[in-house]
């Protein structure tokens, strides 16, 4: 098959959640198939990631959407009806080129990641058009209100409610659509639901290689992921405000790693002697096998959370929400730990610390979990036949 791939980022280095999916879709889509890809970029990516990306494609485009473009949209969207985030990323220059390519080449299915390039598409073409929701970010939105500062609140209601409808709007203009956890699925009208594809995200494999027993544990908890996302600065303050003034009151000492990409004013306020916030790091895997208990005290956003199959998958024993297993679906106190409260968090950590032996099966089991349900080859083939069956 040709398949367009329309991306609202380039998609390496790998940051943030799309750009980790949209790689890893790219890469595996490219063994059987010649790939189109169309991404927006806010700084031309160094000639390094370019070749990463570039190696997988027939053809690349990278269209660079500048500061006073983006600043005009939004002021845009202040008057429009559609999402702020619609405005923002919004690319007259995108949507012909997409037109030229689909045109030109003979393009069996255009890939659209996200609602938040729909602008950019042009629609009657000669092809199909199949839509990666990812996640119902209207309900991620919803969730956000409660956990936003007072002078945020008003536009994210704002946001949630036009995100809803359009949500629901835009999908008689695609073909096929898919969405990573069937949780998110379910919040989408009977109608719509039944008609959308699951494609779960997977795991690298170098997460499943063998840890090295010798290497020493720095850390006693870890969280990760991109520090500026809303609801990773809700998790990082409640694991720092809320769950360890709890273990200290139980003579616990921890060091706590909060380790990911651009970390906001709020994280970064939160690192003493015994938090570490690291920033960007070149590899994930080394802080995590450094460490002893993954923790994810999360009780915004939506979707599948990768961070949480990459620790397990590299062996750690992980302890998260009720709301952000739901889309993992790991069986509690087996292969994961559940808590929605500081106190249970904290003896729930106490617990894995001293006993290593308890700790050692959660994690084995958690990894062996991961390793059967999420590994990017099978998720990629899920959305090839997809494809497959659309045009057929």
């Amino acid at each position: 098959m040709k398949i367009l791939v329309a991306l609202s980022r380039f998609p390496f280095p790998i940051e943030k959640g799309d750009k980790l999916r949209a790689y890893y879709q790219i890469r595996e889509l490219s063994r059987n198939n010649e790939l189109y890809v169309v991404c927006l970029t806010d700084k031309m990516p160094s000639e390094e990631h370019l070749q990463e990306v570039k190696k997988y494609c027939k053809h690349l485009e990278i269209i660079q959407l500048s500061f006073f473009s983006r600043l005009l949209n939004l002021f845009k969207g202040i008057f429009g009806a559609d999402p702020f985030q619609v405005h923002y990323f919004t690319s007259p220059k995108m949507k012909d080129t997409i037109a030229y390519l689909v045109s030109t080449n003979n393009i069996d299915i255009c890939y659209v990641q996200l609602l938040r390039i729909f602008n950019n598409i042009p629609f009657e073409l000669p092809t199909k058009y199949y839509l990666d929701y990812m996640d119902a970010f209207s309900e991620g939105m919803k969730k956000r209100i409660k956990y936003s500062h007072w002078y945020e609140k008003f536009i994210v209601g704002i946001e949630a409610r036009r995100l809803r409808a359009f949500e629901e709007k835009i999908a008689s203009y695609f073909d096929g659509y898919s969405m990573i956890s069937q949780s998110d699925t379910d919040t989408f009208s009977p109608t719509l639901r039944e008609k959308i594809d699951i494609i779960p995200n997977g795991v690298s494999e170098e997460y499943f290689v063998t840890k090295t027993p010798e290497i020493e544990k720095e850390y006693d908890i870890i969280f990760t992921g991109n520090m500026g996302y809303h609801p990773n600065i809700q998790a990082c303050k409640y694991l720092v405000q809320e769950i360890l003034p709890v273990l200290q009151s139980k003579g616990v000492k921890t060091k706590i790693c909060l380790a990911g990409i651009n970390p906001a004013q709020e994280v970064t306020a939160l690192k003493n002697d015994d938090v570490i916030v690291t920033g960007y790091v070149p590899d994930m895997k080394e802080y995590l096998i450094r460490s002893k208990v993954f923790v994810a005290p999360l009780f915004s956003g939506s979707g599948l959370q990768n961070k949480l199959l990459e620790a397990m998958a590299a062996g750690l024993p992980t302890i998260t929400t009720s709301l952000t297993n739901k889309a993992l679906k790991a069986k509690d106190k087996k292969e994961i730990i559940i808590c929605n409260e500081s106190v249970k968090f904290a003896e729930q950590i106490i617990f894995l610390l001293n006993h290593p032996a308890e700790a050692g099966e959660l994690a084995r089991l958690g990894r062996l979990f991961v390793r059967e349900n999420y590994n990017w080859r099978a998720c990629n083939t899920l959305l090839e036949k997809s494809f497959k069956n659309l045009l057929s």
